[in-house]
């Protein structure tokens, strides 16, 4: 039988640690999350660490959720120190199907992995994105690349379409300001963050009422809330 791999995004102790509790899987540890987004190959599922070296692991799994070879992955967070509620919510909210304070208790960690892959097996295909996302009187064509407010046509520019149309497919996720740089931008980090608020701050504006659904959360990103 095939042994499932996983993989392991993170330090020397959450390596030893995986292997330790996942007897029989095939793992594959990378220290950096540019290690592991340029990985040619990627398991099912992987485990990654909250503080790495060049990212946090939070932005790394939005920006794994962002992607289209990369959506599908099993994505288990671990931070130090005692659980936390509000990094386990803020994990969960960023596209992370699991999160664990370090280090978890083997027996259930391995459980709840277990479960997670089982479940990922049975699971259908995730559902086509719509032709068409209409929020009240906002309606946008991804097809099309226009955005209305009650019929009449908003004008954006590409990377405010770009901008919005990322917001509508995240509902509810808190998006770092570094993740909307590599997922719209796709410059790293080299526009800048102080360009991503003035950005928003234009399509707010051309958005009328509706800018107000794109909401600042201070010291982490912007949210999307319906």
């Amino acid at each position: 039988m095939k042994k499932p791999a996983a993989a392991c995004v993170g330090s020397p102790a959450l390596g030893a640690f995986l292997a330790k509790a996942l007897p029989g899987f095939s793992l594959k540890i990378y220290s950096s999350a540019a290690s592991f987004l340029k990985a040619p190959a990627r398991a099912r599922l992987a485990v990654i660490e909250a503080a790495l070296p060049d990212m946090s692991g939070r932005d790394l799994v939005a920006v794994l959720r962002g992607g289209k070879a990369t959506a599908g992955l099993l994505l288990v967070l671990t931070g130090a120190g005692p659980y936390s509620p509000a990094a386990a919510a803020l994990s969960l909210e960023n596209g992370a199907d699991e999160y664990f304070s370090f280090p978890p208790e083997p027996a259930l960690f391995r459980a709840r992995l277990l479960n997670l892959l089982a479940r990922s097996a049975a699971g259908a295909a995730p559902p086509a994105k719509p032709s068409e996302y209409a929020f009240g009187a906002l309606t946008v064509s991804p097809e099309a690349r226009t955005a209305a407010v009650g019929g009449a046509r908003v004008r954006l520019t590409a990377l405010e379409f770009d901008l919005l149309l990322y917001f509508l497919r995240n509902p509810g996720r808190v998006v770092a300001r570094t993740v909307l740089l590599e997922q719209v931008w796709k410059l790293g980090t080299e526009a800048g963050t102080r360009a991503v608020d003035k950005r928003i701050e234009a399509l707010r504006s051309k958005l009328g009422r509706f800018g107000s659904k794109i909401r600042t959360v201070f010291g982490l990103g912007y949210i999307f809330k319906l």
